[in-house]
């Protein structure tokens, strides 16, 4: 619940947790989205789990990021059936 009330640093940008699945059995994600700072665009970030490896996706200005989280499960699932 920290995640979402105060949101998480990553690379050094403030982010806000959209959805938060990465413990779920299934799903494995978590959908996150920059902060704007400085009048910046912000973007959007899925997060896949695997077994020791987590994916990072971040789209482009303007992406969906409902298609990251897609890529970043199937990547992640790619890892985890190959045993990562």
């Amino acid at each position: 619940e920290g995640f979402f009330t105060n949101g998480l640093t990553l690379g050094a940008k403030k982010c806000s947790v959209i959805r938060d699945s990465l413990y779920v059995d299934g799903d494995c994600t978590m959908d996150i989205r920059t902060k704007s700072q400085g009048g910046e665009p912000t973007y959007n970030v899925a997060v896949g789990r695997a077994g020791r490896v987590l994916v990072f996706v971040m789209g482009k200005e303007g992406v969906h990021g409902g298609g990251l989280n897609k890529k970043a499960y199937s990547m992640a699932k790619y890892l985890r059936d190959s045993g990562f």
